[in-house]
């Protein structure tokens, strides 16, 4: 029997039994590919977490990560890793679904909780009770945006968009079918263009002359604001639009002045945001020399999540404080959790201009 499924089974047996004297240590897993577009914001995103939890003086906080970049069922082994050899106590995904889904394969079989940073619908599907899904899902950010961007007359946009290639599409072009029927919009085309080996030209070409009401660009933030460029080059005057890692500097970067008034989702403030949003800016310049993004802010969501439900466990296995009845203030807003993981708070629109996200006003019209 190989070592990894023997250790697997043990921790199976054992886990009943572990109690809670090694849960006053926290130690948080993090599984994230090294080639993966948002690896270094998840990254620092959740080291931020941890230092500050460790500044607290409660239970202490260690990080362990694993992410090598291999073939599929590699985030699996990762995971199997993190709970036998490094002992983790809760593990945070990547954004990738296939990584996402083997994980949860593992923390379903040994009540690892898992907080996931992956926007397809079908992670909480899973059944898996000790999980929660920190960012919002790719069908609700779609259906929130398609009631934002109707005509004048209330009317829906006809649009198109542009998805990644492979499995990651088909999961995005599945929650955006999903979407649109549900809002009852029109989506007349999905085609792949997140591969830097599309045929940019012919892509903007096919785009520029179906002349769709608006484009949802849901893809990573760096080629999205390259199709975005190249869109409005082309003379494509159209509503562009896109999911949450969109707020980010690589995205503006890319675009340029073709970011200006990009459409994205996040989660509504709270009244205390603002001051949370600009420590947390303020502590990752200082440490990283860089702006934050959503990513970044979500990953330390997730961290934060954990952290805090973990050191609430007493004498009890973490995986007994699942569902969540209790909120986290977070960067991204206060945290609620459905008994299915889901995240229950309610999304707003944001608009980008002179390069940064602001949210749009409930009463105000779109152009």
């Amino acid at each position: 029997m190989p070592v990894g499924l023997r250790c697997l089974l043990a921790w199976l047996f054992l886990a009943p039994f572990a109690g809670g004297a090694e849960v006053r240590r926290v130690t948080l897993g993090l599984v994230v590919p090294t080639n993966g577009p948002d690896a270094t914001s998840l990254l620092r995103g959740v080291q931020l977490a941890v230092a500050e939890a460790n500044d607290t003086g409660d239970a202490p906080v260690g990080l362990e990560v694993q992410g090598e970049t291999g073939q599929w069922g590699t985030a699996g082994n990762d995971a199997v890793i993190l709970v036998c050899s490094r002992h983790v106590d809760a593990i945070i995904t990547p954004s990738d679904g296939a990584a996402t889904h083997l994980i949860l394969q593992v923390s379903g079989r040994t009540r690892v909780p898992v907080a996931s940073l992956c926007s397809d619908s079908s992670v909480t599907d899973t059944g898996v009770p000790w999980a929660v899904r920190v960012v919002p899902r790719t069908d609700q950010e779609a259906e929130t945006l398609f009631a934002a961007a109707q005509r004048t007359d209330g009317s829906p946009l006809h649009w198109w968009a542009v998805v990644p290639a492979g499995r990651p599409g088909r999961a995005v072009r599945r929650d955006l079918e999903t979407a649109a029927r549900f809002a009852a919009t029109p989506l007349d085309q999905i085609v792949e263009g997140s591969d830097p080996k599309t045929d940019l030209a012919s892509l903007i070409h096919m785009v520029v002359a179906a002349a769709p009401g608006g484009v949802l660009l849901w893809l990573p933030p760096s080629r999205a604001g390259a199709v975005a460029a190249a869109l409005r080059a082309a003379g494509y005057g159209g509503r562009l639009a896109g999911p949450s890692p969109l707020n980010s500097p690589a995205f503006v970067a890319a675009a340029g002045a073709a970011a200006t008034g990009v459409l994205v989702t996040e989660y509504r403030a709270d009244a205390d945001l603002r001051v949370r949003a600009e420590q947390f800016e303020r502590q990752y310049r200082q440490k990283y020399d860089a702006q934050p993004d959503f990513s970044a802010a979500a990953a330390y969501d997730a961290a934060q999540v954990l952290i805090q439900t973990l050191r609430r466990t007493g004498d009890n296995a973490g995986y007994r404080q699942f569902p969540l009845a209790l909120p986290t203030s977070g960067i991204t807003g206060i945290l609620h959790f459905d008994n299915s993981g889901n995240r229950t708070d309610a999304l707003q629109v944001l608009t980008c201009q002179e390069g940064r996200f602001v949210p749009i006003a409930s009463t105000e019209k779109l152009p």
